[in-house]
C-alpha cells in the first residue's frame, strides 16, 4: 500500500520551471518531480556504495578499467 502523499513547497528558478512545465504539461509536473527525487536519492545512494567499495577494496587498477569499458562501451 501507497503512502499518502506529501505537500511540498519548492523554489526553483524560472528558466528551469518553465521547462519542465513545457514538457509535462501542468497535470504531470507532480509525476515529474517525484521520479527526479527518487532518481536523485538513488544516485547518491549509489555515490555512498562506490565510496564504501573503493574504501574497502581500493581503486580499481588500469587492467580492470579498460576491462570495463570494454565490457560496457558508451552509447
Amino acid at each position: 500500500m501507497s503512502q499518502p502523499a506529501a505537500k511540498l513547497s519548492v523554489s526553483v528558478p524560472g528558466e528551469l520551471a518553465a521547462a519542465v512545465r513545457k514538457r509535462v504539461g501542468a497535470r504531470g509536473l507532480s509525476g515529474f518531480v517525484a521520479r527526479a527525487m527518487a532518481h536523485e536519492l538513488e544516485r547518491e545512494g549509489i555515490g555512498v556504495l562506490l565510496g564504501e567499495l573503493e574504501q574497502k577494496l581500493g581503486w580499481p587498477s588500469k587492467a580492470e578499467m579498460a576491462r570495463a569499458r570494454k565490457a560496457w562501451p558508451r552509447r
